[in-house]
């Protein structure tokens, strides 16, 4: 399976990817709890005609926001976000206001129940009129464990083990309902047809589960989903299962070299490559011309309240800066070839400043601040243009998941100057000619597992 058109969507959070950012004079700080905020994002992602619209989601949780211990010493970062929205909550909201762009919700296996996510995905997936996607997680930290009554965090292994089970009843659940299950009948007094329901009958190392599920198979089938995450559990399972990976972008070189890797990964597990498409999260600052923005990245680098620590910024970067202030120059500090494996990071700040004269200041504010997953991109929409379509056909990614520093304001200027700048090149719709998310992003249609499984099962209901 191939794909003419770049996957392209939008990642919403209530400040903003920044944690500096909310500072400006343009930007909101009250934007987890504002609702306006949600519906104007969304109506933003639909004008784009962007394939899906995003909300990640934690059970970590503190009370505190931007300190942690170093070596002894209080050191001020800001790179942590207080709060963290309920996605299904958001998604039904923004289901109401707008008609055709995907709406994919996080959720976290390892703290939640099959038959419960299997009912509220659903009932979501029909409200949206099949525009439900969802981001599968197992998480990773032991604070979420607290907060759910446990002692410890699942280890990697066990995490994987129970989210594949996890997904096989998942599936199951979505297909114990045929289709055609309505039968309507006034005359007969005949609601529905029983023989189309099926228990799944599952017993398993963590879940032990009868069924059916008592609302209908979702308009999708299966919800489409994606999968984060590097670890080889991860990298396997998301071959094997997901429709979708959010994947780290470092250069085109490293990014063409795992992308070649995941995709076969996908076909060992039997599958086509355009079944599981990768997705590269990006933090696009752009304006009119490529001055402006890159100022405007400076000026959002500047109000962070991050300080230099030498020996903080050395353990990040795997090299020695003893005896170095936040003045030095980068380049003058740091042996880029002494560091193979990060020498990236600093060739994507000098890229963002657009100045090699950037200092080990510079460099704080940039990696405390910027998430190096989904790294700053400044340019105007030529530029930014240039960037997504020259790696989607050189096969570096096949879309992009664009974050936000802060908000309003980014998003609406990405729709409006770089996706046109897309359209005209051929890589991306000018309309949509799909209405269910499985449909934009050009998957297969699921077919219903257990009514292939039991055809002459008659109903188990």
């Amino acid at each position: 399976m191939t794909h003419q058109h770049v996957k392209l969507g939008l990642i919403y959070s209530g400040i903003g990817r920044h944690s500096s950012a909310w500072r400006l004079p343009e930007a909101v700080a009250d934007g987890y709890t504002d609702p306006a905020l949600v519906s104007e994002a969304v109506k933003i992602a639909e004008r784009g005609k962007l394939d899906f619209f995003f909300v990640g989601n934690s059970l970590t949780s503190s009370a505190h926001r931007g300190e942690f211990a170093y070596t002894g010493k209080n050191v001020k970062v800001s790179h942590d976000h207080l709060f963290a929205i309920e996605g299904f909550a958001t998604m039904a909201y923004a289901a109401a206001f707008s008609e055709k762009v995907g709406l994919v919700v996080t959720f976290n296996t390892t703290y939640n129940d099959p038959f419960h996510i299997a009912r509220i995905t659903a009932t979501l997936d029909h409200l949206s009129r099949g525009r439900l996607g969802l981001n599968i997680v197992t998480g990773s930290d032991l604070s979420a464990a607290f907060n759910f009554g446990q002692e410890r965090h699942l280890d990697n292994e066990d995490r994987y083990d129970r989210v594949e089970e996890f997904t096989e009843v998942l599936w199951d659940l979505w297909d114990s309902w045929e289709d055609d299950w309505l039968v309507a009948d006034k005359e007969q007094g005949i609601y529905h047809d029983v023989s189309k329901a099926h228990r799944i009958d599952h017993t398993g190392k963590y879940f032990s589960i009868r069924g059916p599920l008592n609302f209908p198979r979702p308009p999708q089938g299966h919800i489409p989903f994606l999968h984060p995450g590097y670890s080889q559990r991860s990298l396997e399972y998301g071959a094997k299962y997901a429709d979708m990976r959010f994947i780290h972008w470092r250069n085109a070189e490293w990014n063409k070299a795992y992308y070649a890797d995941i995709k076969s990964r996908v076909v060992r597990h039997g599958r086509e490559e355009g079944d599981h498409l990768l997705i590269s999260g990006i933090t696009p600052y752009v304006a009119e011309n490529a001055r402006d923005a890159h100022a405007k990245f400076r000026e959002v680098q500047d109000l962070n309240t991050n300080v230099f620590v030498p020996a903080l910024l050395a353990d990040q970067l795997g090299t020695d800066l003893t005896g170095r202030t936040g003045a030095d120059r980068v380049l003058e500090a740091i042996d880029r070839k002494l560091i193979p494996e990060k020498a990236w990071i600093i060739d994507n700040a000098i890229a963002s400043f657009d100045d090699e004269d950037i200092t080990l200041e510079d460099l704080t504010h940039y990696m405390g601040n910027n998430p190096i997953s989904q790294p700053a991109i400044v340019g105007d929409a030529k530029q930014l243009a240039d960037f997504v379509e020259t790696n989607f056909h050189e096969r570096a990614f096949d879309g992009v998941a664009i974050c936000q520093p802060y908000w309003p304001g980014p998003a609406a200027t990405f729709v409006d100057l770089v996706v046109p700048e897309l359209q005209r090149r051929g890589v991306f719709r000018t309309e949509y000619t799909t209405s269910t998310l499985r449909e934009h992003l050009g998957l297969k249609s699921a077919p219903n597992r257990l009514a292939e499984r039991a055809p002459a099962e008659g109903g188990a209901a």
